[in-house]
């Protein structure tokens, strides 16, 4: 088994310990269950990083998530851009305009993934005030929005798949992965950077203290996923190959 260090390894480590969960991600979508395996989750969080890199997504580069639901499109995004070297950005969906504009100049954000048209219109408002955002991507069938699906298409072609191995074996566990912004309820948001190694210690520390029966469990996400708590216990899920099912919303 490969030590974990970054924290892509952690579907990897899913694959090797429990060869492939047929459910390993499902989201609800019109009222009915849409499963992946782990193996298409690989393949792809591959196909997502094979079309960035053909994007011109260099290391360190900036990509905000922001999902008003936890869904399994935020996890392949979020895998396939950090095996690039850039760095994920989540932001929470409730956020003024304003604090949208700032966070993504903060940031420097070269793309943005938003799960739907509420979430776009509030982009879109503060759009001419983002000079480093190239595209926005929706994960929702949006009009005039291009969607995630097309970098799946992107990246079907498999030719470069050495280069993205090249990035992730020089990804250090001391690499920033992620930079999460507070809610800037008393001022501007202050984004807090946190690195693989951050991240992974939580879950493996974590671990013996969680009465998971391997590679047999389920569980349902609906805390916000943006939060690092949410965050750190779904790659936990992950690591002990628990089928994790995202909720539609807190009420549903």
């Amino acid at each position: 088994m490969n030590s974990i260090t970054r924290i892509f390894d952690f579907p990897y480590h899913q694959q090797d310990e429990f060869t492939s969960i047929p459910d390993a991600l499902a989201s609800k979508q019109n009222g009915v269950w849409v499963k992946i395996s782990t193996q298409e989750y690989i393949a792809q969080a591959n196909s997502i990083s094979r079309a960035l890199l053909r994007m011109g997504i260099k290391k360190d580069d900036k990509i905000a998530i922001i999902s008003t639901n936890n869904r399994t499109e935020w996890h392949i995004v979020d895998i396939g851009v950090l095996q690039t070297g850039a760095q994920t950005v989540p932001i929470y969906p409730t956020i003024s305009e304003h604090d949208y504009e700032y966070i993504l100049n903060h940031c420097e954000a070269s793309y943005c993934f938003v799960s739907d048209e509420e979430v776009l219109r509030k982009i879109n408002l503060a759009k001419d005030k983002l000079p480093h955002l190239k595209e926005v991507y929706s994960f929702n069938t949006i009009a005039n929005c291009k969607n995630w699906s097309e970098l799946l298409v992107l990246g079907e072609d498999q030719s470069n798949q050495d280069e993205v191995e090249v990035r992730k074996n020089n990804i250090k566990t001391e690499d920033l992965a992620t930079i999460i912004y507070t809610s800037g309820t008393t001022g501007n948001p202050k984004g807090v950077m946190l690195s693989h190694q951050n991240i992974v210690s939580n879950v493996l520390g974590s671990a013996p203290r969680i009465p998971f029966k391997a590679g047999a469990s389920r569980a349902l996400s609906f805390l916000p996923i943006c939060h690092i708590f949410e965050r750190m216990v779904l790659y936990l899920y992950q690591y002990y190959g628990v089928a994790i099912y995202f909720g539609e919303s807190i009420e549903k």
